[in-house]
């Protein structure tokens, strides 16, 4: 090429550079001089460091307010400098790789970091729409989820810099290997996070923040199934079949006799979760013939955010056995595309065990099996993969037969397995009550046949409610972490949408809060901010195969993709790692969030995962109340005393076990109150109904009372008293 053209391509590359940095200068500077939007991004103290790093700092006015002393030309001259550093390594990775590198190559390298960093323009010109119009939808756009849209840029960022990954031919096959270092790097990654996972539910279970509520009732089920009291929990209003068709957690029954102990059922869900990418890289492997796309992949699922949140919710239920049906779904839909119908159909009746609601995603998914299995370039048949039929036209015209109605069949079955469940089952053990969730809808309707009566009679409303701004926000959450991949396979996405437009119609309070140490309920996001259900419960859980699965298809070559400029299946998972990467930076409660290393955040380490002196206090009181007790108990310390003759709930709720009385139960021996959990609305004995109403049957035992912990005995004849002492009978365990 002529000399001459190559220096003005790299005059024009360094231009854009230049104007890349002026315009992210702009973006940063813009983001840390707004406290309500760092709020939402990072506790004070992360915040208070960035702004230094940025050569700014943090002032507190008299009023309180937080006042950020940060000026333009610092922060431009670490754009720069961080600029230079990037090429530097972008330069250097291309010249240990074997190839020939000339100024062409770093114009264009140049040239992309540039556009990549000129986008931020579009943050720069929301920002001036916001601050025109307060009040206006470009307003509320900027203050959303904004850790979502600056996620985008640094992921953008790595993709450019980083030499583009080999590509082959479409055609080539996938040669053998002796050792498949990608999956062996998968698998490393996965035992790594399945550990980090299982401490950090140890550690909430050593400080008592794990509720009992949607969490530990679960362990109880399985105690209570092996000793004879039936698939119940005592919080139950019955049998569990009442609230969910879900029973895949019995299969943990065996290790549980071995293992009595609700941190084995932790174990079990950080390890179905982890193990989730071994199905990701199959899916992602075969539809995209890269060993290396399918690796990004299977690493985004782990850092995932919205997956993060079915571990640990915000509210700190930890365990659902809807997380133990995730593998299974995945494996399914692998199985399906392998056409191993027997295999597939097994899997996916063991992720319909997991949740009745599982059928709205197995349904879909049979109908989007059906449309794809005669499209080329969607079929299994397409792809090159070993368990894909071969043989004659006739023989793979009679399995594709075979498919579609199986198929078709998956579709129905699971159709009729849904009505049956919502309609017929969980009623029958309610009473005739309608599933509990029907008025999760709010206004428009609270059962199932309401909702359907709106639906046709007031399409209006329910339109109303699913076209608003939380339902992009869904969007956003869904398809930012992993690089908006998943859209290039919309038919995919079918198979999400039933589940996706229920999630949009839930009406529920969204100020969640999580506990300080103080045992006082706070918010873990800025105080203006109303957290949504969605990704912060369980909700979305049956989604999330689904959503890989179309990113695995995404990954078929095709047009170039438009932020990170990648032209081949390891380049888009690569973005597509990168974006699941920084947006838990600012989203996840694990360590990879900034979150977990503050001091101040109400989720972080220090407040959560170091056992306070509540813990320590119950560990005391813990030899003192006997196994063979029945003991009524307040949420969380109740998590550990499932294993006792009954462990009934102590709170405002009206139970079945006590005929929907106010009180505890006729047999009960000792109530346990715990005074500083999150939602303790008694804090001294002069509270308690039984000492103020049932005197002559209660007593305070003042030895084992103190500032965290009431314990209130049932008063008994001499001759009738059971043993309250931990050296005369087994007492509750802490394991």
């Amino acid at each position: 090429m002529n000399p001459g053209t190559t220096n003005h391509n790299l005059m024009k590359s360094l231009s854009l550079l230049i104007g890349g940095c002026l315009s992210c200068a702009i973006m940063v500077l813009l983001v840390l001089s707004d406290p309500m939007l760092t709020a939402s991004l990072w506790p004070g103290d992360i915040n208070a460091q960035i702004i230094r790093t940025f050569g700014g700092q943090v002032r507190v006015d008299f009023a309180g307010g937080i006042e950020v002393e940060l000026l333009f030309v610092p922060v431009l001259i670490r754009i720069f400098g961080l600029a230079t550093a990037l090429l530097a390594l972008g330069v250097l990775l291309r010249i240990l790789i074997p190839e020939t590198l000339c100024r062409q190559t770093v114009s264009q390298l140049t040239r992309q970091l540039g556009l990549v960093w000129l986008a931020s323009l579009v943050w720069t010109g929301l920002w001036l729409l916001a601050d025109l119009q307060p009040a206006s939808i470009f307003s509320q756009l900027y203050y959303l989820a904004p850790g979502l849209w600056l996620s985008l840029f640094p992921a953008a960022t790595l993709t450019a810099i980083l030499p583009e990954t080999r590509m082959r031919a479409p055609s080539a096959a996938l040669p053998p290997k002796r050792v498949d270092w990608q999956l062996v790097v998968l698998l490393v990654a996965t035992g790594c996070w399945i550990c980090v996972s299982f401490w950090m539910n140890e550690r909430l279970y050593a400080g008592l923040w794990i509720p009992h509520g949607d969490s530990a009732m679960y362990e109880e089920h399985l105690w209570n199934v092996w000793h004879g009291k039936g698939f119940r929990s005592y919080l139950d209003q019955g049998l569990f079949l009442g609230e969910h068709i879900q029973v895949i957690h019995l299969l943990l029954l065996p290790i549980h006799m071995i293992w009595p102990s609700h941190l084995m059922l932790e174990l079990a869900e950080s390890i179905a979760l982890g193990i989730c990418v071994v199905p990701v890289y199959s899916i992602a492997l075969r539809h995209s013939g890269s060993r290396s796309a399918a690796m990004w992949l299977g690493l985004a699922w782990l850092l995932f955010f919205p997956m993060h949140f079915l571990d640990i919710a915000i509210d700190l239920k930890t365990l659902r056995p809807g997380s133990f049906g995730l593998p299974f779904l995945f494996w399914g839909i692998d199985l399906a595309e392998r056409r191993q119908l027997w295999k597939s159909s097994a899997c996916f009746l063991v992720a319909l065990s997991a949740q009745e609601d599982f059928a709205l995603i197995t349904g879909p998914i049979g109908l989007v099996l059906w449309l794809t299995s005669g499209r080329k370039g969607c079929s299994p048949a397409e792809d090159s993969s070993p368990d894909v039929s071969s043989g004659s036209p006739s023989e793979q015209k009679t399995e594709g037969r075979t498919y579609q109605l199986w198929s078709i069949g998956l579709c129905a079955f699971s159709a009729l397995y849904v009505l049956m469940a919502v309609w017929v089952v969980i009623p029958w053990f309610r009473s005739g009550v309608p599933v509990h969730y029907s008025r999760y809808f709010g206004d428009l309707g609270n059962s199932p046949g309401d909702l359907v009566r709106t639906t046709l009679q007031e399409p209006q409303r329910v339109l109303a409610q699913f076209f608003c701004l939380r339902t992009f926000l869904y969007l956003m959450v869904f398809s930012v972490p992993i690089g908006f991949v998943l859209w290039r396979s919309p038919l995919r996405l079918l198979a999400a949408s039933v589940t996706f437009v229920m999630l949009s119609l839930i009406q529920l309070g969204n100020a969640d809060s999580v506990p300080s140490e103080s045992g006082a309920a706070e918010t873990t996001a800025a105080a203006h901010i109303d957290l949504p259900p969605v990704p912060y419960h369980h909700f979305h859980a049956p989604m999330l195969p689904v959503l890989f699965w179309a990113a695995a298809a995404g990954l078929r070559g095709g047009r170039i993709h438009l932020l990170s400029g990648a032209v081949n299946p390891g380049n888009i998972a690569r973005f597509a790692f990168f974006c699941a990467l920084f947006s838990a930076v600012t989203n996840s409660m694990m360590p990879v969030g900034l979150g977990f290393w503050s001091t101040k955040s109400r989720t972080g380490y220090a407040r959560l995962f170091v056992p306070g002196p509540r813990a320590e206090h119950f560990n005391k009181l813990a030899p003192f109340l006997p196994v063979t007790s029945r003991i009524a108990s307040t949420d969380y310390v109740h998590t550990r005393l499932t294993h006792c003759d009954r462990s009934y709930d102590y709170s405002g709720y009206l139970r079945a076990v006590n005929n929907y009385q106010p009180g505890v139960p006729a047999d009960t021996d000792i109530i346990v109150i715990d005074t500083q959990h999150p939602y303790s609305v008694i804090k001294s004995p002069s509270q308690v109904r039984e000492l103020n109403e049932q005197a002559d049957q209660w007593r305070l035992r003042e030895d084992l009372s103190d500032d965290y912990f009431l314990v209130i005995e049932r008063i008994r004849d001499s001759g009738s008293n059971k043993k309250t002492n931990g050296e005369q009978d087994s007492s509750v365990a802490n394991g």
